[in-house]
């Protein structure tokens, strides 16, 4: 991130990505998604990363607990791209996000020509480390949830 995009970028450290298959909420079909979050690894730790994440959040016009579809933050859309199994997203001011996905994942996308995007300002710190039941329940938990911003993203 840059500086032009928050005051604080120190204090925010990493932002970490999780992509996984969800369920579409209208038609129950396999939809791709992916989690942003951050590890509290800024320089002020895990108390720091909220609010310095929700200030990057506030200062593209978004509000943690609403769903923006094809987002456009300083007159850019935000959208996704995709190379073979890796995923882009591109459009915020400072910051772009990369990820490596599955096979399957990359087709639902590719073929639904949507994904889904949280970002949550709810820190993680064992985010890295953990175990896939674990993780199932960061996504999952109500407080990860409300302090999100949902994205339905174009795959262009």
């Amino acid at each position: 991130m840059s500086e032009d995009t928050f005051s604080r970028p120190s204090l925010l450290g990493q932002l970490l990505c999780i992509a996984w298959i969800g369920q579409h909420p209208a038609d129950g079909g396999d939809f791709p998604m992916l989690l942003t979050y951050s590890p509290a690894d800024g320089a002020l730790g895990p108390d720091a990363a909220q609010p310095a994440l929700r200030e990057v959040i506030d200062a593209w016009g978004m509000r943690e607990g609403t769903m923006v579809e094809n987002p456009v933050i300083e007159g850019r859309p935000v959208t996704a791209s995709l190379s073979g199994d890796i995923v882009t997203i591109t459009g915020f001011p400072g910051l772009d996000i990369t990820r490596p996905t599955s096979p399957e994942w990359a087709a639902i996308a590719n073929q639904r020509r949507q994904l889904f995007l949280s970002i949550t300002t709810r820190p993680w710190p064992e985010g890295p480390t953990a175990a896939q039941e674990e993780t199932s329940r960061f996504m999952q938990d109500e407080r990860t949830i409300r302090s999100a911003v949902a994205l339905l993203l174009p795959v262009i």
